[in-house]
């Protein structure tokens, strides 16, 4: 007999244990974008791994996700819910960030150097305060990485208009909602481009899109699409043929070899400069994810028992911490000791065990502990 797979209600902190499996998938994928054994340096391999900045695009529709399977149905626009959300939603992603990204700034600024105190202390500023994601020349300052967590907290503020209108306008809101970020996006860029004294901030239409929460609005959208079709869906037993797992995961699959075949230049600060790559990237590819998501929640598949393992929760459970943690002091560390992609497999070893201590003795307890100093109670979940 097929298992029955419930609906959760509205604000519900249901756990899905193959969406916490996927996040490992996520952080590795990105983790191996970064480094990889010389081997994986030459030939079609190393094409295909030079797309592996797609995970994070699979972080933007799971946030999407479950950031709207949490708060739907509950979202109360008044002062004591915003505080209470924001709070809750620092709670969560700050402190490791606050944590690693300190450690990264104060090996490069400390000490101050004498005449740049001001300027040291702004980057210092822009990086902590997650604004540097903004610039298309100061997103790498402190953890490189981190660049990503400033589309995410945009995403944070945003996503409770965005589930009003999506509750009272239904999808002409959500249209709507992502017609006006992009838009307003291609506002601050076409006034702020080309002008030295913003310091590259909305710097570049390739920033825009390959960088930027208005150039990747539809990752998150999607996201909540998907919960809100989650939660209409009736109770029901799962799927016996999970066509949805498996399109989705094959569409996936083309499209990092599509992307591959393309081969678009990829600078640093720019990302992506082929048309055709961007759209593949920040269209295509999240709507492959979206499907494979809804196959792992409504279908029984061995992809979904797999990442459902206790091996998978342990670690997606960190993989927050891994992903902020795999580019860092240790990273650096390593690679004085070791040399540039030497011995990258017990790296990956040694990172994985290092963020699975930094969760289990930092993330995870702060959480805990910020959570309790609210009037409410904190409601458990993983992937929250």
């Amino acid at each position: 007999m097929s298992p029955t797979i419930p609906t959760a209600p509205a604000g519900a902190t249901a756990y899905y244990p193959a969406l916490t499996g996927l996040r490992a998938v996520a952080a590795y994928l990105v983790f191996f974008l970064h480094f990889r054994p010389l081997a994986w340096h030459e030939g079609w391999v190393d094409l295909v791994c030079r797309q592996f900045y797609l995970g994070v695009s699979m972080f933007f529709v799971l946030s999407g996700f479950v950031i709207a399977h949490r708060y739907q149905g509950s979202v109360q626009l008044s002062r004591g819910w915003w505080r209470a959300y924001f709070w809750r939603r620092a709670a969560r992603i700050y402190p490791a960030y606050l944590l690693l990204n300190t450690s990264v700034l104060a090996r490069i600024y400390w000490p101050l150097p004498a005449g740049k105190v001001g300027n040291s202390l702004l980057l210092v500023f822009l990086s902590e305060s997650m604004l540097r994601g903004f610039s298309s020349t100061l997103k790498y300052v402190g953890l490189p990485q981190g660049w990503s967590l400033t589309p995410e907290e945009c995403f944070y503020f945003s996503v409770p208009v965005l589930l009003v209108l999506w509750g009272r306008r239904g999808w002409q809101g959500a249209v709507g909602f992502v017609a006006a970020v992009f838009s307003f996006g291609l506002l601050l860029t076409c006034l702020c481009q080309g002008r030295p004294a913003l310091h590259g901030f909305f710097g570049s239409y390739y920033h825009l899109f390959n960088f930027t929460f208005f150039g990747r609005v539809l990752e998150f959208t999607l996201g909540v699409g998907l919960a809100r079709w989650w939660r209409a869906r009736p109770t029901c037993a799962a799927a016996t043929w999970p066509w949805r797992t498996l399109a989705g995961a094959l569409g996936m699959a083309l499209l990092v070899g599509a992307l591959a075949t393309i081969n678009s230049p990829q600078p640093a600060y720019e990302g992506n400069l082929y048309p055709s790559a961007i759209v593949l990237s920040i269209v295509a590819f999240p709507l492959a994810m979206a499907l494979l998501l809804a196959g792992l929640l409504a279908e029984a598949s061995w992809l979904r028992r797999w990442l459902a393992t206790p091996l998978l929760q342990m670690l997606g459970r960190s993989s927050y911490f891994f992903y902020l943690f795999h580019v860092g002091l240790f990273s650096i560390w390593w690679r004085g000791a070791f040399g540039w992609s030497r011995h990258v497999g017990w790296q990956f070893v040694a990172t994985i065990i290092l963020a699975e201590l930094g969760y289990r003795f930092f993330e995870r307890p702060v959480h805990r502990w910020l959570l309790a100093r609210t009037n409410r109670a904190p409601r458990q979940t993983s992937l929250a």
